[in-house]
């Protein structure tokens, strides 16, 4: 049923880009901003709507023999970052990249909404099964057009009057 179900994808880039204009007027209040500021890691916004920031790992959990606690203490760290996002009613909007820096003791942190429906591939897939859907409707409309000798949609006309 997936094939034939062409207003999926349309739906999806409507649902992101009106939670990508949700996100973008948030983060122009002047609460947020102030919110942002004042968070212990500064919140920066990027012009496309996306919220980062780097948490530096604390001295004691730089030795080799401590790395494996350095992740448990990001947890956290993020943890505040979620109940800061959940007091601006962000936190199920934007969704979290993590990504250690390299040589580096510290985590680059970046909140951006969902976009997986902005995508080339997506936009062919669904453009493919409009035309399979379209094409099968007109085969299907021949057909009816051959044996009863009416289109399909003045055969179901008639079968109602």
């Amino acid at each position: 049923m997936k094939w034939y179900n062409i207003w999926q994808w349309p739906k999806d880039l409507y649902d992101d880009i009106r939670v990508w204009f949700v996100i973008r007027g948030a983060l122009k209040e002047s609460e947020t901003i102030e919110k942002f500021k004042s968070f212990k890691y500064e919140l920066r916004v990027d012009k496309i709507g996306r919220i980062y920031t780097v948490i530096n790992i604390p001295e004691e959990l730089w030795p080799l023999e401590y790395q494996d606690q350095a992740w448990p203490w990001m947890l956290e760290q993020l943890r505040e970052l979620d109940e800061l996002l959940m007091t601006l009613r962000l936190n199920e909007l934007v969704y979290p990249d993590v990504k250690r820096l390299d040589g580096q003791p510290a985590y680059l942190v970046v909140l951006s909404p969902s976009s997986d429906s902005v995508s080339f591939g997506k936009f062919i897939g669904w453009l493919f099964r409009c035309c399979l859907v379209t094409g099968a409707l007109f085969l299907v409309n021949k057909l009816c057009i051959k044996f009863v000798g009416q289109s399909i949609i003045n055969y179901a006309i008639s079968l109602f009057s």
